[in-house]
């Protein structure tokens, strides 16, 4: 994701002094082609950016390979493809790994090139780096957020202002990783969700040249230093692929080993070119010896180039997100990617694959390539909807996306990173990288600038609208006494009467509101106790993603809570769809499984037990769907607002859980509660809103609080009682 470009005057030069001084072609013929075909390869450079010298060069170009402009473009191709089509590349995401592999190669040879010559400079190091990655970064977050000005409300606003300001100033991925949860926004309603990257790549940067200085200034050998750090960091990455998901992948730690696979060849190169080929330590055996005499040859290059390569098709092929990553399973990317690298410029694959024009052409744009194409991807989900991208559109997408970061590179990149004035050149993109994490901030205090839709239609309140998304989901009510229990929530409301459990996910967890009300109007009759989790099944065999794996502990803090408290009764409910799908089995063996957890609750009949039938859940119901959107402007959806969604089309899309859940009901013994009458009545449609325009879901399937704290009046019957 890093350029070379700091280094563009020295590849100039050393291409002018080869055109001068090297190889001239034999006979009049060579002359003549190699003379056109500089000169077409001049007119080339002017269409795709980056210098004749770059085009034009051999593989094998002192100072610069254009092998690792092929595998940029390997690894950037293999990113926007998975986001655009995912089912077509499903581990395309790998090449964000092939990109620190390079990055810790390119960086880390620079660095030690530097050390070793006593002329490292700190100040002029980091200026490089605002020159290489600001211009086009400043042009996305700029773009990003004058694009959201005409198509968010206010609180999406916001929350992208936040994000251009995190990375403006590095740390997205930090931002990411603590934002992460159950109801954050869907990752492709992020626009400045790919900065992540970003961010692990820039603290690599200002952490990596202080660790190499102290280690060189401490004479600790730097192949021992980069092993250690490697090892260390790629022992944490596995524990965090087992135990914290979020950490691995936002964390530059855990991604320390890929810079360090780089950082290792890099060393390796500078100690290579030390050593003549033909020179063996004495402290070698003669068997080790042989083994460094055979990975010096060609053929052991070749073949190198050929595992490198297949190793990241590999990876885009097989890896899954979350399974194993990024310790172990993205090896294969990063190993393949060092590989590549190791197999050197000569190898056959670097040189009749990567370096070949195309492949370089697409390297050359590579970073304000992946700068560009995951807002694009984002915004047609934002306005068209979260789905599958069919292939015209995703064809679309990606020509976009090439068409950016070409005109990027051209007027934007080419002009700031290299020419005269850059010290001055350096202190404006400064400014601008300052003056765009203020307004991205400016933007995060304000809530995303409401203002701007004071003028909208007579008889619409876009204010509800905007409050109305993701509030309130899985929020405690006023007179809650909330502790946790091995990762689940308990939450007690009420000091009256016989206990009553109410256990199950977040659909369950959102009545809570109807239960305060009851207890502030003086009707609540009984002691209230959630036992629930987001995701969390109220019976056992639900198979868990890592992330929700604390839901397995809910049969064991169900029981201790119906012991402890003297629980009279028991109310269950859940998003049906999710356990019914995510639970093993064929449908018989599942409700035999559920009446046994029934039972259980109910103590073999002792108490009685409540199941709340299905809620209608619809992608209309959603807040930002009651808007209506264009690439270019955002107003209200009054068709939805006026004509709501057909009733039979909710039943039918919840009829076979709704006689799933019936049927449990009647073989466990208990009884159900139906909350669809204060949802949506009885008429043939449902309504999205209340009077005036205040909507009754915070999202597709979660009521708001303030709605079922006035309507869910179905529970009254089990509580005022």
């Amino acid at each position: 994701m890093i350029g070379f470009g700091f280094l563009r005057p020295v590849m100039q030069v050393a291409a002018r002094g080869v055109a001068r001084a090297g190889v001239q072609p034999l006979g009049a013929v060579p002359v003549v082609l190699a003379r056109i075909s500089q000169r077409l390869a001049r007119g080339a450079a002017w269409f795709w950016p980056g210098s004749t010298a770059q085009l034009v060069a051999l593989p094998n170009n002192a100072g610069w390979r254009a092998d690792i402009d092929g595998l940029r473009a390997l690894a950037v191709v293999g990113v926007v493809v998975y986001h655009v089509f995912p089912a077509a590349l499903p581990g395309g995401f790998g090449g964000v790994d092939a990109f620190f592999v390079i990055s810790g190669f390119l960086i880390s040879g620079h660095l030690v090139a530097h050390f070793g010559a006593g002329r490292f400079s700190v100040a002029s190091f980091f200026a490089r780096r605002v020159r290489r990655l600001a211009p086009a970064l400043l042009v996305v977050l700029a773009a990003t957020l004058l694009a959201g000005w005409f198509t968010l409300l206010p609180t999406e606003l916001a929350a992208v202002g936040l994000d251009a300001a995190a990375g403006a100033a590095s740390v997205a991925n930090l931002l990411m990783w603590h934002a992460q949860g159950y109801f954050d926004r869907a990752a492709v309603l992020k626009p400045l969700l790919h900065l992540w990257s970003l961010g692990v790549e820039e603290q690599f940067y200002l952490v990596w040249p202080l660790v190499l200085a102290l280690g060189f200034a401490a004479r600790v050998r730097a192949g021992v230093l980069v092993g250690a750090t490697g090892a260390a960091c790629f022992v944490y990455s596995l524990a965090c692929s087992a135990w914290w998901p979020g950490a691995g992948f936002y964390s530059p730690l855990s991604r320390g080993w890929e810079f360090m696979l780089g950082a290792g060849l890099a060393l390796h190169g500078v100690a290579e070119r030390a050593t003549p080929a033909h020179h063996t330590p004495a402290s070698m055996g003669r068997m080790l010896a042989r083994w460094a005499a055979l990975l010096r040859t060609s053929r052991a290059r070749n073949g190198a180039g050929v595992l490198g390569l297949a190793c990241v098709l590999a990876g885009f092929v097989v890896l899954r997100p979350g399974v194993g990553f990024p310790a172990p399973f993205a090896l294969l990317p990063a190993g393949g990617t060092a590989l590549l690298i190791w197999a050197g410029a000569g190898a056959w694959v670097n040189r009749h694959v990567l370096a070949v024009r195309p492949m370089r052409a697409v390297g050359l744009i590579s970073y304000p390539l992946y700068l560009w194409h995951w807002p694009l991807v984002s915004w047609f989900h934002i306005v068209r909807g979260a789905g599958v991208i069919h292939n015209s559109a995703g064809f679309a997408l990606m020509g976009a996306a090439l068409a950016l970061a070409w005109l990027t590179t051209r007027c934007v990149e080419n002009p700031l990173r290299g020419g005269h004035f850059r010290q001055g050149k350096t202190a404006v993109l400064v400014g601008g990288l300052v003056a765009l994490c203020a307004a991205g901030l400016l933007t995060w205090h304000t809530a995303g600038w409401p203002a701007r839709f004071a003028h909208t239609p007579a008889g619409t309140d876009l204010s509800a609208i905007n409050l109305a998304v993701r509030d309130g989901i899985f929020a405690p009510t006023p007179h809650m006494h909330i502790t946790h229990e091995n990762g689940l929530t308990v939450a007690t409301i009420g000091h009256a009467g016989h206990p009553i459990m109410f256990t199950g996910d977040s659909l369950l967890f959102q009545w809570g509101p109807r239960v305060e009300a009851l207890l502030q109007q003086g009707r609540l009759k009984h002691t209230v106790i959630f036992v629930v989790g987001p995701s969390c099944s109220p019976f056992a065999g639900e198979v868990y993603e890592k992330s929700f794996a604390y839901c397995g502990n809910m049969k064991n803090v169900q029981q201790r809570i119906m012991q402890q408290q003297n629980v009279q009764a028991v109310v269950v409910g859940a998003f049906w769809p999710r356990v019914l799908l995510h639970t093993p089995g064929a449908q018989a063996q599942k409700q035999t499984a559920f009446v046994q957890g029934m039972r259980s609750l109910s103590g073999n009949g002792a108490r009685p037990v409540w199941l709340v039938l299905p809620t209608p859940a619809d992608a209309r119901f959603s807040p930002d769907k009651l808007v209506a959107r264009s690439l270019m402007h955002i107003g209200v959806n009054t068709a939805l607002l006026e004509q709501g969604i057909p009733t039979q089309q909710l039943r039918n899309d919840t009829a076979a859980d709704t006689a799933f859940v019936q049927a449990l009901a009647a073989q466990a013994g208990a009884k159900v509660l139906d909350a669809w009458p204060d949802i949506c009545g009885t008429g043939p449609t449902c309504a999205v809103i209340t009077p005036p325009a205040t909507p009754k879901y915070a999202d597709d399937k979660h009521l708001r609080p303030g709605f079922v704290q006035q309507h869910a009046t179905f529970l009254d019957d089990v509580l005022a009682r």
